[in-house]
């Protein structure tokens, strides 16, 4: 009956539990409430409308000035028709700006915000990315708790197993006590994962804004599923290629060198004369018996930038000091993304190689090994500490599988990130 028993755990642990990731739903929903609740995306989508509402502003009409007025009252009881020079004026002056500048200003505002759209899509790609690593962890703490459980199930089974045959003289003392140091190294690596389970749960309600206890559904990892939709990865160059072309972070820094090479025209244009338009109407009241007649005035006010070489001209040296420290930094940028591309694809790559020897060959193998040691065991060709020391093997190479597994989806969606295309408006 003991040898039932143990062949029975045995076969389980061999067999494990399937679960199906593919489009983790729980994953999606957690990556949608994250987006939704993180206050750094509130404060980038409140900066781009703000940066989005200048654009018109920056390229309209400074307001016209009216004036009303009154002239030449007779003293000392400012007497309104005893003079022929008294009148009202109504004067009305419109600011012109050279040709040119409402344009280059709206145009810089508009840089401005595609630069405020950019950094929010940054950080949306970089709290998916953070959610999903963090989320992967803890699925991977969850499915090697569930392994250990299994293999907790078949120590024990051990245990009573080695104890009975001791105690009828036909095994050593040593096998019940190699079972009982199994056990007990297995839960030392319970304890270490299940404050992994705990870091990675409070990881992931940090970024959902929620208790760092609050539960969380995780569906375990099976490794066959992950292997059975892996694809070989496309070329390094056209990923790097296509995420210099479309990663917001880079479309930030060719904002921030196209506002500052605009702002540059801008300053240019300022010192160049704006004009001033005026109408003024002058009504005169009568006076002593006359009917005198109204008066009609026009005028052309020119600024005259006769200080432009102190401010002007400073201050588009100043832009474009600012538009090449912006184009080094885009410099920069670009081939900080281009190692991270190179970087995260060789690691989908090898992760990708590692799932599919361990999912086709490391463990049938080592299921198979364990199924031959124990019909050696059961028939008494085998020692039990090699029964113990292959079935340990085994599970290794699920735990091994397990975390294999979640590092190549975390990876995949941080190489998806970095190239996917905004879809965003």
């Amino acid at each position: 009956m003991q040898f039932r028993q143990l062949m029975l755990t045995f076969a389980l642990a061999i067999a494990g539990a399937s679960r199906v990731r593919a489009q983790d739903p729980v994953l999606q929903s957690l990556i949608a409430e994250a987006l939704a609740r993180n206050p750094t995306i509130a404060q980038r989508q409140a900066a781009a409308r703000a940066a989005t509402l200048r654009i018109r502003p920056a390229g309209s009409l400074p307001d016209p000035m009216l004036s009303l007025g009154v002239m030449d009252l007779q003293m000392p009881h400012f007497e309104f028709n005893q003079s022929d020079f008294t009148e009202v004026d109504a004067e009305l002056s419109q600011e012109i700006p050279w040709p040119g500048s409402l344009g280059a200003r709206s145009d810089v505002a508009r840089a401005a915000a595609e630069g405020a759209r950019a950094e929010e899509n940054v950080v949306r790609r970089e709290i998916t990315v953070a959610l999903a690593g963090a989320y992967d962890r803890l699925q991977y703490a969850v499915t090697a708790l569930e392994t250990i459980q299994r293999q907790r199930a078949l120590l024990e089974a051990a245990i009573q197993l080695t104890t009975t045959r001791y105690a009828s003289g036909t095994a050593p003392q040593s096998d019940p006590l190699q079972a009982k140091l199994a056990r007990d190294r297995l839960q030392l690596e319970e304890y270490a994962l299940e404050s992994e389970r705990i870091a990675a749960l409070a990881a992931v309600n940090a970024l959902r804004r929620h208790a760092p206890r609050d539960s969380v559904p995780v569906t375990p990892i099976d490794p066959a599923v992950v292997r059975g939709a892996v694809m070989p990865a496309s070329p390094p160059d056209s990923l790097v290629a296509l995420a210099l072309a479309t990663h917001p972070r880079l479309i930030a820094q060719r904002a921030a060198v196209d506002q500052a090479t605009r702002t540059i025209q801008v300053e240019r244009l300022g010192a160049r004369p704006d004009f001033t338009f005026s109408a003024r109407y002058g009504y005169r009241p009568v006076a002593l018996g006359y009917n005198f007649p109204d008066f009609f005035s026009a005028s052309v006010g020119v600024r005259l930038p006769i200080w432009a070489w102190r401010k002007q001209n400073r201050l588009a040296d100043a832009a474009r000091a600012d538009s090449t420290g912006a184009a080094a930094s885009l410099q920069d940028a670009e081939l900080q993304l281009s190692r991270q591309v190179a970087e995260a694809a060789a690691q989908v790559e090898a992760l990708r190689q590692r799932l599919v020897l361990l999912v086709d060959g490391v463990l049938p193998n080592a299921r198979g090994t364990v199924e031959s040691v124990l019909r050696s065991y059961q028939v008494g060709r085998a020692e039990f500490l090699t029964l113990l020391s292959v079935e340990d093997a085994q599970y290794r190479a699920e735990l091994e599988a397990a975390q294999v597994a979640a590092e190549y989806q975390a990876q995949l969606i941080r190489l998806r990130q970095l190239t996917a295309q905004e879809s965003r408006p």
